[in-house]
């Protein structure tokens, strides 16, 4: 899938979370994986409980950052691709 500002993305509710020194600790059952997300993936699997469009995204992250939002566009998008793949959230 090609990831736009206009992709709605949420967590996969079948996915454990837990915080850890600041960090989240995940596990998916149906793969049996574990998964650690640094300070800014924490950020983002924060803010995404409930569906939201990935430039609502970026905005919150540029605001909280102080990133231009091209750059932080193409710095996340291989993240939100790989928790995709995962099936750690969901798209649509």
């Amino acid at each position: 899938m090609k990831i736009t500002l206009n992709i709605i993305i949420q967590r996969n509710k079948e996915i454990l979370a837990s915080d850890l020194d600041g960090e989240k600790v995940m596990m998916s059952i149906k793969r049996g994986e574990y998964y650690g997300l640094g300070k800014t993936g924490t950020f983002i699997w924060d803010n995404i409980d409930e569906p939201i469009k990935i430039n609502d995204l970026v905005a919150m992250i540029t605001e909280k950052y102080n990133v231009d939002k091209n750059q932080c566009f193409e710095d996340i998008s291989p993240f939100i691709t790989d928790l995709i793949e995962k099936e750690l959230i969901i798209a649509t």
